[in-house]
């Protein structure tokens, strides 16, 4: 019916632009002309409601009521009330609707405090489709009107999120210490603090901006129905970099000695080099970071042992806070010089040495601890006069050592040996 009234609305202008033009033409026959009005008329009503159905129902949204024209000393006591609209509008516009084509409104102008039931007006703010608002659910609301409260509660901020590690941040500083908290008694008496939030996540440089502060009770729900004066304030916060990181390489403290006759060839950890994180005195001026002490008192071979790093207590390190450190120990290379007594072989029977057999020295290279273990017994100084006569020979001496040893001179090389007939 609603579709019927809209298009008997546009006859007038169906008449001039189509009518008007046959009528003229057909000015000889009036029956004619008026058959020809007629179904000209049924036709275009048919095709156009064919072409552009409508649709008429309660749109599944809610509208919330905007209270205007407030007096300046009253305030509208409780939470913002909702309503529902039931609409015409073109069936292809229908899903295409959303709370931006409607403006809900309560007027309170010329009130005063006291409790009303007032009219709700929505208007739609477009034309799209034919949009009309045909009923508001409901169209009235019961709205009470106080007297407006004041007082005064502190500021804060609520801190979010951190600086990276190694940066602090001090404590915010707003523009004031209290805002002003307006609205009826019921409303602003739940108001304890007004809080804004400030993401400090990954800042590493000082900041001052400006922050919405919201009114919030003791738990800290947010309380509607309030405005506070000032709303926004800038928040300053001071963010320095407390921890500096440097990559350190790691020194093992070693202490004792190693048994006698072995010496440390290498030393090294696992890892060879740390990054460490602490204040500025400390990375600027270290250029090592040392383990705890690894003792090799008396040892004979390699020392491998997992050991703490030696950390002041404002240090921290990436990973672990212990490495692995491996002492190498090795035998010590030496020399050693025993006296041995020469001993004559392959002398002929019928001959005999002429004065006492020389002494020889014999200088030995080795591994220390196999130098120390060797005695003169274990040297042979042997002189071969296999084959010689009666008379003074000048003779080598040959020298036989441990395997453990290799030889590194003899004095004398060569001696003068008489032979003399028995």
């Amino acid at each position: 019916m609603e579709r019927l009234r809209q298009l008997l609305s546009d006859v007038p202008h169906f008449l001039r632009t189509l009518v008007w033009p046959v009528a003229t033409s057909v000015r000889g026959n009036v029956g004619l002309a008026s058959l020809s009005i007629v179904l000209g008329f049924a036709l275009w009503i048919f095709v156009t409601d064919t072409e552009n159905p409508t649709r008429s129902g309660v749109l599944p949204i809610e509208l919330a009521v905007e209270s205007v024209n407030v007096p300046g000393d009253l305030a509208l006591s409780g939470s913002p009330v909702n309503v529902r609209v039931r609409v015409e509008v073109a069936d292809d516009v229908w899903n295409t609707l959303s709370l931006a084509d409607f403006k809900a409104t309560l007027d309170l102008d010329g009130l005063q405090a006291g409790t009303y039931d007032l009219p709700v007006r929505v208007e739609p703010l477009t034309g799209r489709g034919g949009l009309r608002v045909t009923e508001v659910i409901p169209d009235t609301v019961a709205v009470e009107l106080k007297s407006l409260f004041s007082k005064s509660v502190s500021a804060s901020v609520s801190l979010e999120g951190a600086p990276p590690p190694g940066y602090e941040a001090s404590i915010p500083e707003l523009d004031a210490e209290t805002v002003l908290v307006t609205g009826t008694q019921d409303r602003v008496t739940l108001v304890t603090q007004a809080v804004a939030s400030l993401d400090l996540s990954g800042r590493t440089e000082s900041l001052t901006q400006a922050v919405r502060l919201e009114p919030r009770d003791s738990r800290g729900f947010l309380v509607e129905g309030v405005s506070l004066e000032p709303s926004v304030m800038n928040v300053s916060v001071q963010i320095e970099q407390t921890q500096f990181s440097r990559a350190l390489v790691i020194s093992a403290t070693v202490v004792g000695t190693p048994a006698a006759g072995y010496d440390i060839v290498s030393l090294f950890a696992d890892p060879p080099v740390i990054t460490v994180f602490g204040p500025q005195s400390f990375v600027g001026e270290t250029a090592t970071i040392r383990t705890q002490p690894i003792d090799i008192t008396g040892a004979t071979e390699d020392v491998i042992l997992t050991v703490s790093l030696d950390l002041p207590r404002d240090v921290s390190v990436s990973g672990g806070t212990s490495v692995t450190v491996t002492v190498q120990i090795e035998p010590a290379q030496g020399r050693q010089t025993l006296g041995v007594t020469a001993v004559i072989v392959g002398l002929d029977p019928d001959l005999s040495v002429s004065g006492p057999l020389p002494l020889v020295e014999v200088v030995l290279l080795g591994e220390l601890p196999d130098l120390r273990e060797i005695r003169p017994n274990d040297i042979a100084a042997t002189i071969n006069l296999t084959g010689l006569k009666e008379g003074t020979h000048t003779v080598s001496v040959s020298v036989s050592v441990p395997p453990e040893a290799s030889v590194a001179s003899v004095s004398p090389e060569e001696v003068e040996i008489t032979l003399e007939p028995r």
